[in-house]
Parts: C-alpha cells; sequence; structure tokens
C-alpha cells in the first residue's frame, strides 16, 4: 500500500494577514493628578506616570459646561432694569401747574390825582412829553413874492453877577459884522454859580430871528453881543454864541407848493408826525408805569416851507415842507393805581397782593367841566371804566422753595396752606413712578397757567 501524503483541509479560512487588521495594543495615555499637599517620595517614584486601560477616556476641557438659560434671562433682565432705573432716576423732573385765584369785577370810578406826590396812600400822576420834526421834499410848481427872516438858536451867557439877568422878547443881539438878530422870547439867564470851587457863568437858550428878510442873514456860527447894553460894565459879561447855524432868509420871488398840494401834504404830515410822536412817547414809559392814550395830547406847528436854491440843489424847482409837533400825556404808577381800584371794588381786602393784568384797556377820561391843564395843574380828578381783571399774586420762587424734595401728597397740603390765592394745582413728576418732587431747581419747572396764556 502505497503511503500516500494526506491533505489536510481547513474548515476555517484564516484572514488575510494585513497591517489593517493588527490589533494593537492600548497606548498609554498621560493624565494629571492634582497636586497632593503631602507627597511620598517612595510611593510616587513607584507609580506609573501612566496607566493601560481599553477604557474610552473624557475629560472636563473636552464638552463646555451647560448652563440654565433661564438664569442668563434672568440676569439679563435684571441688568436692563437697572440700567433703566439708572437712567430715569438722572432724568428725574417734576412740572407744577399754578392757576392763581381770578376775578372779573365792572368798574365806573372817580380818581383823584395829585402831580409828583411822594405820600404811600397818594395816587400819584406824571406828565411826559416829547418833540419831533419831520420834512417832505415836494414840488414847487406857484411863484410867490416870498419875504421871509433867517432863525437859528443862540446861548445868551451871563457872567456878570449872580443874579438872573431877564432878557425881554425883541432883545437885539449883534454879530461882528453888524447883523442884528431879536429874540422871540423873553429868557430869564441865571446868574453865576460855583461849580468845583470855581464860577461858572449861568446860561439860557433862546431862539432869534433876523432884524430883516433876505439871505444875507444867512449865516454860520457867531459871537453876539447885547445891543442894549453897549456902554455899560454889562456888554463884556453878558453875550451869546450860536447854538445853531441861521437859515431860511430870503428876499424875492420864490417857487412855493401849490395851496392845493400844501393842503395835501399837511394832511400826511400831519397824521405821519402823530403817529411818530405817539411811537416815541411809549417807548418811554417806564415798565411800571401806564399810559392811557385818551391823555396824549398833540401841538402840532404849521407846516412850514423851506426855499429850495435851483442854482445849487439836485432837485430843481422844490421845497422842503417841514413840521414839527410834540406829545404830551399823563402816567401812573401801576402799583399805587391798583390798590385804589382794588380799594373801591373790593373793600373789605386789605392785605391780599392782587395785579389788574388789563390795566391799560380800561378806558380813561376827564370830565369835561374839568379845567385840568397838562402844564399848570396839580390836581387830576378822571374816571376810569372797564371790566376789572383781577388776579392773586403769590411768591412763585417761595413756593417751588417749598415744594423742593417732596412727595406729592406733602406738596399737595404745602400748596393748600395758599387757598386764599390759588385756585388749583397740578403736579406731574416724571418717570412715571417717581412721587416725589426733585430737590434740584432746575430740574422743576413752576408755572402760572394765567400768565402763560
Amino acid at each position: 500500500m502505497m503511503n500516500m501524503k494526506k491533505s489536510i483541509v481547513q474548515d476555517v479560512i484564516p484572514p488575510r494577514r494585513t497591517i489593517r487588521n493588527v490589533e494593537l495594543p492600548n497606548r498609554p495615555k498621560h493624565i494629571e493628578r492634582p497636586v497632593q499637599p503631602v507627597i511620598d517620595i517612595k510611593k510616587a517614584d513607584s507609580e506609573p506616570d501612566f496607566e493601560v486601560s481599553d477604557k474610552t477616556y473624557r475629560y472636563e476641557y473636552d464638552e463646555p459646561v451647560k448652563h440654565s438659560k433661564k438664569t442668563f434671562y434672568f440676569a439679563i433682565g435684571v441688568l436692563i432694569l437697572a440700567v433703566v432705573f439708572g437712567v430715569s432716576a438722572f432724568f428725574k423732573s417734576a412740572e407744577i401747574k399754578i392757576t392763581p385765584r381770578s376775578q372779573i369785577l365792572h368798574l365806573d370810578e372817580l380818581f383823584k390825582a395829585n402831580k409828583d406826590t411822594s405820600a404811600p396812600n397818594d395816587l400819584g400822576f406824571q406828565i411826559v412829553t416829547t418833540s419831533k420834526d419831520i420834512e417832505k421834499t415836494v414840488s414847487a410848481t406857484d411863484e410867490q413874492n416870498v419875504q421871509k427872516k433867517a432863525t437859528g438858536k443862540i446861548i445868551v451867557y451871563n457872567n456878570f453877577s449872580t443874579e438872573t439877568q431877564r432878557l425881554i422878547a425883541t432883545t437885539r443881539f449883534e454879530t461882528p459884522e453888524g447883523l442884528i438878530f431879536r429874540a422871540i422870547d423873553a429868557v430869564n439867564v441865571p446868574g453865576i454859580q460855583q461849580k468845583n470851587g470855581k464860577p461858572v457863568a449861568g446860561s439860557a437858550e433862546v431862539t432869534v430871528e433876523a432884524d430883516k428878510p433876505g439871505g444875507e442873514y444867512n449865516i454860520g456860527m457867531k459871537d453876539f453881543t447885547v445891543v442894549g447894553f453897549k456902554g455899560t460894565t454889562k456888554y463884556s459879561k453878558i453875550y451869546a454864541r450860536s447854538k445853531t447855524e441861521m437859515t431860511g432868509g430870503f428876499s424875492g420871488v420864490q417857487k412855493v407848493v401849490s395851496s392845493t398840494d400844501l393842503a395835501k401834504f399837511d394832511s400826511e404830515l400831519t397824521q405821519e408826525l402823530k403817529d411818530a410822536l405817539s411811537r416815541d412817547i411809549i417807548s418811554q414809559i417806564p415798565e411800571n408805569y401806564v399810559l392811557y392814550e385818551e391823555s396824549i395830547q398833540h401841538k402840532l406847528e404849521p407846516t412850514a416851507q423851506v426855499y429850495i436854491n435851483s442854482n445849487n440843489s439836485a432837485e430843481p424847482n422844490s421845497a422842503i415842507l417841514r413840521k414839527k409837533g410834540s406829545i404830551s400825556a399823563i402816567i401812573f404808577d401801576k402799583g399805587t393805581l391798583t390798590r385804589m381800584i382794588v380799594s373801591k371794588t373790593l373793600p373789605d381786602l386789605t392785605d391780599d397782593l392782587i395785579k389788574i393784568v388789563n390795566l391799560d384797556s380800561l378806558v380813561f377820561s376827564i370830565p369835561a367841566e374839568s379845567t385840568f391843564d397838562q402844564n399848570t395843574s396839580t390836581v387830576l380828578n378822571f374816571s376810569l371804566k372797564g371790566e376789572v381783571n383781577l388776579v392773586w399774586v403769590f411768591d412763585e420762587n417761595k413756593l417751588e422753595t417749598e415744594l423742593l424734595g417732596l412727595s406729592k401728597r406733602d406738596a399737595v397740603t404745602v400748596i393748600s396752606s395758599y387757598e386764599n390765592i390759588i385756585k388749583e394745582a397740578n403736579i406731574k413728576t416724571r418717570p412715571f413712578w417717581n412721587t416725589k418732587i426733585p430737590n434740584d431747581p432746575g430740574k422743576v419747572a413752576l408755572i402760572n397757567t394765567l400768565e402763560s396764556q
């Protein structure tokens, strides 16, 4: 029997050898250990720095720590509220609207006033005046034989004695060239006065006109002597000097404005001058005084024609119409007049401080039978009529100071102590949850509702 080699059949086919399928041992992993307060050197040397494990390792830094979203949102909300409250606290403010007590009464009463009185219980009055002149260049179409005297102003000096020197109207003043001018009105020239220990000549202003018509009297600034004192010791001690040039002198045929044009222009100038005078005098009245238009008086001079030399003028055959005038009016102290009105309309009130907001709208009149003259009278009887708007007055600064730092409730208590003066009050604080008035006056607005209307 042949001995044949037996073929071995393997039931299990081994996998192909490849490096991909080689099982590798677990690699050592380095781990960090917390530092111990006491170290055993021998034990530490015997312990390996790493360990082998087939487990999967996880470290704290491999995965972030998860926080609660509710906690995050709560923190954000608290922060926002803190910012809002902090900012709003910085912008705290208060608005306090006060409506004072008021009353409307009908007035129709007579009053008496004394000129320039200083008595505390007397009503006084003053007279204010102002003057103005206006002019207009117009066409001169008519001719007329004109004889006009030059006029101007001079200052008369009295260096003769301490006594006043009176000069009558038509007193003659002479220039070095022998031209004579006469005083239009009488004048009293004061005597020598002492100023700063030195004697100073007294002086007075006077308007003069040429002795005769003619252009030769149109002169510049000159010195004058008094003809009547010639040959006396007063001649060199009482003298005059020009304040203005002498103008307006003319003799001959002159172009003039026709009577029709003159009447028209005179009416225009009159109204224009009255309006200008009224504006001027009203602008001069102090704020604490009242002026009634019914007390205004105008004094206007006739419209004068000033000749224009056609040879020297840029507007030949023309003339200047000049109109002069003055205005005077009566004024009263507002506080004193208000007290007088209140004493007649509300006699039982004594200590309340009241003002009349429409004082200047009352109707002023002087009885027809009165002989009052603004230039000479010292007593004035007059009447006032109209609806009087009375408003009680309180010290706004004092009240605001009293309210600083108070709650709304306490502020209302303070305001209620003004019950006879204040009709109602409204307090608004910001922001809406703030219930106190700030301590800083700059953040508090106190508004008088009747004055803000």
